[in-house]
């Protein structure tokens, strides 16, 4: 029994140790991660190894090891392809290992490697809590599969000595879970504080820079208003006045997004009706769209009701909804979908254009970045300030000639 206790805590020392490291000498974001070279599969790979090298036999056939963490981990935090890397090479080595056994863990896994993959983005997407009960339930599901087999096989006198092993490989399994997590609430927090600063020190000098062009602009439409009164001016002239006005009205627009970066969104938030302001939002982009011979597409749950403010959010759908049309140029079809997913209400932009690069990603609501010719760059960004201070969060997902697509999440009330 005193063996079965070593090795028993070697494999928490194989798991846990590697892990560690990796909290603190490695921060990859969840897009760094996804990669199959990602030092996450890296280390998970090699926690499998090991784990599996010293495992405690209960008979020639039948061995109990820590290989279930690092490949469910690597489906949870890496994604499909570095789980199924980590899976295949798990039934490699295990068949390289031998013994009866091996069939048991190749059904098993097998089935474990398909509820991970169709679960996918759900488990992401789920708070904390809901997300360590999911884990818990495929886990376990995993565990029952192999004491069944054990039933089968006659092998009932391992039964309890199973479910001591599995007890334990499970808080090891919640331990990691929780590095993990805070791995990722790092990460968050540093990189809201680095773009809250940098959106600060540029937004103040941009508000200052536009505050000062801007009063000269005025004095030059004025007068400008004022020679066109004239009764002695040619058509032409008249023509080439109307045309200075107009562009002096585009570069006052412009110079009010960039004084927008710097305004306090402290205006109190009340109940609205979400549905109805897309409603609304969709039937006012559909002439922009029509131009464009873009086809919107609609699919808004009625009757859905958060915190917030009502021209700031039609600021917000405008926004994202003319980014979308003006990725897809001319042709294609941009869909708009609401509806209330637990206690969040969900907005669904999603265009079929360009798309962006990983990269690309990364940068999308930093001030003055933009993907298009004649863009500023402040629109996304002051998007982005708008659905924060309503205490939203925004997703971006985008594959290049595929489309993107935008996904805002507001606290329903």
């Amino acid at each position: 029994m005193s063996i079965y206790i070593k090795v028993i805590l070697f494999q928490v020392l194989i798991i846990l140790f590697p892990i560690f490291v990796y909290h603190l000498f490695f921060n990859e974001n969840e897009l760094q991660r996804r990669k199959p070279h990602s030092k996450l599969t890296f280390i998970l790979v090699f926690i499998l190894i090991l784990a599996m090298s010293f495992p405690i036999k209960f008979t020639e056939d039948f061995v109990y090891d820590f290989r279930i963490i690092p490949f469910m981990i690597s489906f949870i935090y890496g994604g499909t392809i570095p789980g199924i890397i980590t899976g295949s090479i798990l039934l490699i080595y295990r068949f390289i290992i031998g013994g009866e056994g091996f069939y048991v863990v190749l059904i098993n896994y097998t089935l474990t490697c398909a509820v991970l993959i169709f679960l996918g983005k759900r488990i992401e997407a789920f708070p904390k809590k809901k997300k360590i009960i999911s884990i818990t339930l495929v886990y376990w599901a995993n565990t029952l599969i192999v004491m069944l087999t054990l039933f089968s096989k006659n092998q009932s006198e391992q039964i309890p000595f199973m479910l001591i092993f599995y007890t334990i490989t499970w808080i090891c399994l919640m331990m990691v879970v929780f590095v993990i997590e805070n791995i990722n609430q790092q990460i968050e927090i540093r990189e809201k504080m680095q773009r809250d600063e940098k959106l600060n020190v540029v937004s103040q000098l941009a508000a200052s820079v536009a505050h000062e062009v801007r009063n000269p602009l005025t004095s030059v439409r004025g007068f400008l208003q004022l020679i066109s009164d004239e009764e002695n001016l040619k058509d032409s002239q008249r023509a080439y006045i109307t045309i200075a006005l107009t562009e002096l009205d585009h570069a006052q627009s412009i110079i009010n997004d960039y004084l927008s970066l710097a305004k306090p969104y402290t205006e109190e938030l009340l109940a609205i009706n979400i549905s109805d302001e897309v409603n609304k939002t969709v039937s006012l982009m559909r002439s922009y769209s029509n131009i464009q011979d873009i086809t919107i597409e609609s699919d808004i749950q009625e009757n859905l009701y958060m915190k917030g403010n009502r021209g700031e959010i039609k600021q917000i759908l405008v926004n994202m909804m003319k980014n979308g049309i003006e990725a897809m140029n001319t042709g294609g079809i941009l869909s708009v979908r609401v509806f209330q997913r637990e206690e969040e209400i969900w907005i669904e932009i999603i265009d079929s254009g360009k798309g962006m690069t990983e990269n690309q990603i990364k940068k999308i609501g930093t001030p003055f970045y933009t993907t298009k010719e004649k863009g500023t760059g402040v629109g996304l960004t002051i998007s982005f300030q708008l659905i924060h201070a309503m205490k939203g969060k925004v997703q971006i997902h985008s594959e290049p000639g595929k489309g993107t697509t935008f996904t805002i999440q507001f606290p329903s009330c």
